[in-house]
């Protein structure tokens, strides 16, 4: 009776095996097909694609990494370019008033490194489109080191971007100065006439009208939104990712890129710091 048990259930196993591997046998094979793509498609392909829009790809064709794509993201450079030397071109109706004088639309550094001789960048400032802006910045070089602003009642000594150095060169920005406080890029504050009471250190952000758009731009280096102090960048490439975050004011002239250029590629640096000291020894207005 057992043996008799076991060859029935064993029957039945086999039974069962034969039937299904018959059904899948019958199965037409457009069937099978469509199955197999649509298990295909709905795992690798799809409408987005396995990497989302074909990213990767865009990527190497120069158009920027993913948080520089997509469907909300268009970046024409040389409508930006245009709107550039329309921002600049504004100077014309300062020149136009006659006040170019007291508002001048020009200003220099001088920088040393490694106690070379100087040679001068001469930058390009929006003053029309960005008066406060560009007034903190001319104010600043402008003040000689050991002088001292008077901030309401009290007499607070100050130190403008004379005497300060070039802290970090960074290789997808540019060069990163003017660091009041500390000199290393921790800290600085605004010019003194631009502060308030509730604010005494940064001012808000004026407007992003300038765009990251090529080598020479000059930008705030603002920590945050609405805090601008002394800090600033010169660009040495396009960098869209700082449109919208810093605001740029200023541009360096020709003559000057070429001293931009020697220090971004000819001097050493160790995780961006510089290796010799890259000193502004002198600054002002033209």
């Amino acid at each position: 009776l057992v043996r008799t048990e076991k060859s029935t259930m064993n029957h039945l196993r086999t039974t069962t095996t034969n039937l299904a591997q018959s059904h899948l046998r019958q199965r037409p094979p457009s069937s099978q097909t469509s199955l197999t793509s649509a298990l295909t498609r709905s795992k690798s392909t799809g409408t987005r694609g396995s990497r989302g829009h074909g990213w990767l790809k865009k990527y190497r064709d120069g158009l920027g990494g993913r948080h520089l794509q997509g469907r909300w993201h268009y970046r024409d450079v040389e409508e930006l370019k245009a709107i550039n030397e329309e921002v600049f071109g504004m100077n014309q109706l300062l020149i136009a008033k006659g006040d170019s004088e007291k508002v001048p639309t020009e200003a220099y550094l001088d920088l040393s490194v490694a106690g070379e001789e100087p040679r001068r960048v001469v930058i390009e400032l929006a003053a029309a489109a960005l008066p406060k802006t560009t007034e903190n910045f001319r104010l600043l070089c402008q003040e000689k080191p050991g002088a001292s602003s008077e901030n309401g009642e009290e007499v607070v000594p100050f130190v403008g971007y004379a005497s300060t150095n070039v802290y970090k060169i960074e290789k997808t920005v540019g060069l990163c100065l003017g660091d009041v406080v500390t000199n290393n890029g921790s800290g600085g504050r605004c010019h003194p006439a631009l502060g308030t009471p509730t604010s005494p250190y940064s001012f808000r952000d004026e407007g992003h009208f300038i765009s990251h758009t090529q080598p020479g731009i000059v930008s705030m280096m603002s920590p945050g939104v609405h805090r601008n102090d002394s800090r600033f960048l010169i660009t040495t490439t396009d960098a869209p990712q700082l449109d919208g975050r810093f605001v740029a004011f200023g541009r360096v002239k020709d003559d000057g890129m070429d001293v931009v250029f020697d220090i971004f590629n000819g001097v050493f640096t160790k995780r961006g710091r510089p290796t010799v000291e890259i000193k502004v020894t002198g600054c002002g207005v033209l």
